[in-house]
């Protein structure tokens, strides 16, 4: 199966999760992160202000990666700190290989399947962004216009998708800009780790 489809089915586990998390932001006490590494350190996971990692979703396989993000007074119940619209972020990871379907969005819908396209964006950066509305993988309190995203980051085939309650400021342009923010975020934060790493390694030469 082409990786990107991968991908997409890897945001299916969204639905079985969303039932957990209220995207109305009913309290529900999950063990929450400000950080995580994916793809065995390779992708560097640091959600935006007001959103945490659902410590229980992650997993790291060889084969692939999964998080949840989630407004942090959402997931912990406790509306400490920055306050941020309630809203599912999922991001996957599987490793990328030559002959991988491209992420230009023409190539990332027909991936996606099911779903009727509002938007569709290629940034220059490698960044693909759809506005999707409607689909199965849309968790049933959700409203229907979700967003998709898939980019390269670190040898990694990045998907993300963001859901957010019925008519949502998530739904439209706030959450595209959420989106943008949490994918540049990762691969920033993602590249200067490899850096770090790269700078903490001793020479071929050492004895």
């Amino acid at each position: 199966m082409p990786l990107p489809i991968r991908a997409a089915l890897a945001l299916s586990l969204a639905f079985v999760l969303a039932g957990c998390l209220g995207l109305t932001g009913a309290p529900s006490g999950v063990p929450v992160l400000s950080e995580a590494r994916l793809a065995n350190g390779a992708v560097t996971l640091k959600p935006p202000a007001g959103y945490c990692i659902d410590a229980r979703s992650l997993s790291d396989r060889p084969g692939g990666g999964f998080a949840l993000i989630g407004s942090c007074a959402s997931l912990t119940g406790a509306a400490t700190g920055v306050l941020a619209e309630p809203a599912i972020i999922t991001v996957s990871t599987s490793p990328a290989t030559d002959g991988d379907i491209s992420t230009d969005s023409r190539a990332f819908q027909t991936a996606l399947g099911r779903g009727r396209i509002l938007r569709a964006i290629n940034r220059d950066d490698g960044l693909s962004l759809l506005h999707v509305e409607g689909g199965a993988r849309v968790p049933p309190s959700a409203d229907p216009r979700h967003w998709r995203g898939l980019m390269l980051v670190q040898g990694q085939l990045l998907g993300l998708a963001l859901y957010a309650g019925q008519d949502s400021p998530m739904t439209g342009d706030a959450g595209l800009r959420l989106m943008v923010e949490l994918a540049d975020a990762i691969r920033t934060d993602s590249g200067t780790a490899a850096a770090a790493t790269v700078a903490s390694s001793p020479p071929d030469d050492a004895e």
